[in-house]
């Protein structure tokens, strides 16, 4: 896990009140109970922490917090 990765994957545990270990990097975000509206809020922490600006669109294509991380590393460059 990058620490990107492991970053995101704690940032979404908070918001999402999960357990960040049990929360796998691939799991579809519908199957960790992270419904739309929860996902937007999670896309505006990672906008603010990370300095990356998301499209609408862009929500629509990520599924999971791996999807979350290559989309990071896409807007930011590395």
């Amino acid at each position: 896990m990058t620490p990107v990765e492991e970053q995101l994957r704690d940032l979404v545990a908070e918001i999402a009140e999960l357990d960040p270990d049990g929360l796998d990097l691939r799991t579809p975000f519908p199957e960790a109970d992270i419904d739309s509206l929860l996902a937007m809020e999670i896309a505006v922490h990672v906008e603010k922490k990370f300095g990356v600006r998301f499209e609408d669109t862009d929500m629509k294509r990520v599924q999971s917090i791996a999807d979350l991380a290559q989309l990071v590393a896409e807007r930011s460059g590395a």
